[in-house]
């Protein structure tokens, strides 16, 4: 870098730079468009600034094994001087157009790596056509290595219109017929002209590609400086995807905002441009905005449109921060009603999908879950809340909603203790005593308390009068003492003496707050994993409930008809002794054999 010091002064001989394109840049033009989908972009977006109706496609086999010839065809005004195709920068448009797209005359340069044919003809001032030329352009023509001859040629496009040839490789490019139409029907989707495809290396019949209006499907439209805004409602239904502009059917993400509403519905805007110069997008290939303030501006009115929308919905149940925004840009959204959803209890399995409870209204006893309790104390606060008459009256707490009177009012609980109470002792469930294993691997089972307590922290409004932290007391029968995450031999449920939980459900309890299946490569499958999980359950419940002999049997019984049921014939009974290491199997005559 140049140090300050040496740079002249103004008053000892300044000198004068001015900007300019070294030509190492040429060597690098053929690196600045990426592959078959940005030429067919850029060759229908050149077919409609030459104010063309209709453009084709046709894919013709070539003459060389693995290659095809790409002809792309419009019926635009044609190029009136061949030299603006090497004069990047250059362009014969109307400068009116110019100036509304940023026109950067460098679309050409997407063929600059593989070279290509292209013929025109233009027609005069009186409407005759004028000759047709063409001319073929090899890499070293784009990087300026050689001259490039314009010939004359009858065939060019008649009435007036341009053709360009480029060649397509299966084999070393992957561009097969299929990659090909694909491409060309991205870029026609949103495109404002018809185009059609012909596919005769396979071959296939003339095809018309689909196309659909970009904003079709949005519940609210409204135009702003040169672009229409449209607001969609589940924008994911109508295909609407990260790239929310459409300019002439080159789409782009701009990061128009979105509105998530307490409902579960989301809002997203999306634009169509028309003629709005002022939105820059990064050149030559245009698979971007330039962040600017208008582009900043832009967004805003977006959210505003989006605000719009809500306001004609029915039912738009907005955050209280959006309802805020809308009501002080003058928009009178209806604010979300008193409705919650109920709380449910996690799952230690995140893969295991549930239906999400609906909204429900809320009655004046309601509580807000306002704290995540790990898996374990959540099936164990679930069930006490399920026999203690608190189900429901327990929603899920929604920040969201935070600032609306009827939220705030709500208590909330911050948190929950476990309390065990066994042989005159009260403590932690994590410190309550448990046995030694008898034999390595095999889990320990905690003698059963006499009590069990949770105290629920709440927080409640702080208005005069009323105390701020009330406590909440629930007697239940079930705690867990094992770790969130851990193995089920680690699980270590904890249930009172007099609890009448049966050896499945408490199987269940442990599955739903323990069992979280491993996706290593190595592992398992899920299925193995839960039916694994599932008996190691039942055999640890029924141990507790009933006794290990109950348990041993139970779980043989499991295995016996998990594993061996397959190899049992229907009509026949089998008894299997087991004596050590010794294992006798006896199979009874059939059924019809009998007596």
């Amino acid at each position: 870098m140049t140090n300050p010091k040496d740079i002249p002064a103004a008053n000892s001989g300044a000198i004068k730079i001015r900007a300019g394109v070294h030509e190492s840049a040429l060597r690098r033009v053929t690196r600045m468009f990426a592959g078959i989908g940005d030429i067919c972009t850029e060759l229908l977006q050149n077919a409609r600034r030459a104010g063309a109706t209709r453009v084709s496609v046709t894919l013709t086999p070539s003459s060389e094994d693995g290659f095809f010839d790409v002809t792309v065809t419009d019926d635009g005004t044609g190029i009136q001087d061949p030299a603006v195709l090497l004069s990047f920068g250059e362009n014969g448009w109307d400068g009116d157009l110019v100036r509304r797209e940023d026109a950067a005359g460098m679309g050409f340069l997407s063929l600059a790596r593989r070279g290509c044919l292209i013929s025109s003809k233009t027609r005069a001032e009186d409407g005759s056509a004028r000759p047709g030329w063409c001319v073929s352009l090899a890499p070293e023509h784009f990087l300026g290595e050689s001259e490039a001859t314009v010939h004359p040629d009858d065939t060019a496009p008649y009435p007036p219109g341009t053709s360009v040839r480029f060649r397509a490789s299966a084999a070393q490019e992957g561009e097969h017929p299929g990659v090909i139409r694909n491409a060309v029907q991205t870029a026609s989707l949103h495109y404002p002209l018809p185009v059609t495809f012909t596919d005769q290396v396979t071959p296939a019949e003339a095809e018309l590609m689909h196309r659909k209006a970009f904003l079709d499907g949005a519940v609210h439209a409204e135009p702003w400086k040169g672009l229409v805004f449209g607001v969609f409602r589940n924008p994911r239904r109508f295909g609407l995807g990260l790239e929310d502009v459409n300019f002439h059917g080159l789409t782009i993400p701009v990061r128009l905002p979105g509105v998530e509403s307490v409902g579960g519905v989301h809002w997203k805007a999306a634009a169509d441009i028309d003629s709005c110069p002022d939105l820059e997008l990064v050149l030559p290939a245009r698979k971007e905005a330039v962040e600017t303030p208008f582009l900043g501006n832009m967004r805003e009115t977006a959210r505003l449109a989006i605000y719009r929308a809500m306001a004609a919905d029915d039912d738009p149940r907005p955050s209280f921060l959006d309802w805020e925004q809308a009501r002080d840009a003058g928009i009178d959204i209806a604010p979300a009603p008193p409705e919650l959803r109920p709380w449910r209890p996690g799952i230690a399995d995140i893969d295991d999908w549930r239906e999400i409870p609906k909204l429900e209204a809320i009655g004046p006893d309601a509580l807000l879950m306002d704290c995540d309790p790990e898996p374990p104390e959540a099936q164990a606060i679930w069930r006490a809340a399920k026999t203690g008459g608190l189900a429901g009256r327990i929603f899920e707490a929604d920040g969201r909603l935070e600032g609306y009177a009827w939220y705030d009012r709500i208590p909330r609980i911050t948190g929950a203790r476990f309390e065990v109470t066994g042989n005159g002792r009260t403590c932690a469930p994590e410190d309550y005593p448990v046995p030694a294993p008898p034999r390595p691997y095999e889990a320990p089972l905690p003698e059963r308390p006499d009590a069990i307590c949770i105290g629920f922290t709440v927080r409640a409004d702080t208005k005069p009068g009323r105390n701020p932290n009330p406590a909440l007391f629930l007697a239940t029968d079930l705690a867990f003492a094992g770790e969130a995450w851990s193995s089920v031999d680690r699980s270590l449920p904890l249930v009172t003496a007099g609890s009448d939980i049966s050896s499945q459900e408490l199987a269940d309890l442990l599955r739903d707050a323990f069992f979280a299946p491993s996706d290593d490569i190595d592992a398992d499958s899920r299925e193995r994993q839960e039916s694994q999980f599932e008996q190691a359950a039942r055999h640890i419940a029924t141990r507790l409930l009933e006794s290990d002999e109950e348990a041993i049997r139970n779980s043989i019984a499991g295995v016996v008809a998990e594993e061996l049921f397959w190899l049992i014939p229907r009509d026949r009974g089998v008894d299997i002794s087991v004596r050590g290491r010794k294992v006798t199997v006896a199979l009874q005559e059939p059924a019809g054999n009998a007596g």
